[in-house]
């Protein structure tokens, strides 16, 4: 009999075997990196496998965690790695169909393809973000910033000393993955970011998952790109659009994903959703946007093709 079950997060060696499908290379220490969280967490389970009888066929990886957000104690779950063998794939929806249960959690997608994109959109999931937007690294200061006597700081032991509250919780929960930390301090409020350092056909370049305060990012955002270009020897920063809703940063463009990143939620909104406690930090994964995207979406409008 095909069942969905629980992934118990003490049984990884259990179906240890199927992430040498998903992953290539490294597989077991991937597939561990979900199964071991850096954060605290209630939930002992850290996905859901499809079983027909003693054999795993597929794996949809859950990464929880617990977020303060308006005073109120916001539950996440983070979509990874779903896989399921090619003789399996017509029992896929049962996955999904799974997390209907789950009404009390805000779930995330940050990397969909989009014949998932679409299976996940007919299930009740939203577009999260569809669009990210490229800082290029060139553009000088005309005029002097509305906010003064600014530091910058990647200096770890300094930002620890300075954080508070939410943001030094989170910066201890993500100061062991592969991530980096800076922090812009004015006289009376301060601008704490995550980023990673990635790269696409070799060209180096800085992804912010998290600003704790868009608007002082956006009054101080050439300082803060002069800063991560060089110390992340990139040659852009890319964030999604959401993160900076609205906020006027020139000399930046707005590519489309592959597919808009996704989540289904009954208490929280786009820019309430960062990409902190994710695959996205514990994979160190890619996700870019790309010309092509925006020239593939123009076709369809046109012509109509999917």
């Amino acid at each position: 009999m095909i069942r969905v079950e629980k992934v118990d997060c003490a049984n990884f060696k259990d179906i240890n075997n199927i992430f040498s499908d998903i992953w290539a290379t490294d597989s077991e220490a991937k597939g561990r990196k979900i199964f071991v969280y850096q954060w605290e967490r209630e939930e002992t389970h850290c996905g859901l496998m499809l079983v027909d009888g003693d054999r795993t066929v597929g794996f949809l990886g859950m990464i929880f965690s617990r977020r303060r957000i308006n005073d109120r104690v916001e539950k996440f779950c983070n979509l990874t790695s779903w896989f399921v063998h090619q003789d399996y794939r017509s029992r896929s929806i049962a996955m999904i169909s799974a997390l209907h249960g789950m009404k009390d959690y805000t779930i995330t997608d940050l990397t969909p393809a989009r014949k998932v994109y679409k299976i996940q959109h007919m299930m009740g999931f939203k577009d999260l973000d569809a669009m990210g937007r490229l800082l290029l690294p060139f553009g000088r200061r005309l005029f002097q910033p509305k906010y003064a006597s600014m530091n910058l700081t990647h200096d770890l032991a300094v930002i620890e000393k300075k954080l508070d509250g939410q943001n030094l919780i989170i910066f201890n929960d993500h100061k062991p993955y592969q991530c980096f930390h800076l922090l812009l301090t004015g006289k009376d409020r301060y601008c704490y970011i995550i980023y990673a350092k990635l790269r696409r056909k070799r060209i180096p370049y800085a992804h912010l998952h998290y600003i704790s305060d868009p608007d002082l990012f956006a009054l101080a955002y050439r300082d803060i790109r002069k800063s991560i270009l060089s110390h992340a020897n990139a040659f852009f920063l890319l964030i999604d659009s959401r993160l900076v809703k609205n906020r006027k940063l020139p000399i930046s463009i707005c590519l489309p994903y592959r597919a808009p990143k996704q989540y289904m939620s009954s208490t929280l909104k786009p820019p309430q959703i960062d990409n902190l406690y994710s695959e996205l930090v514990m994979l160190n994964l890619r996700t870019h946007p790309r010309l092509k995207y925006l020239i593939r979406n123009i076709w369809r409008k046109i012509f109509g093709s999917q």
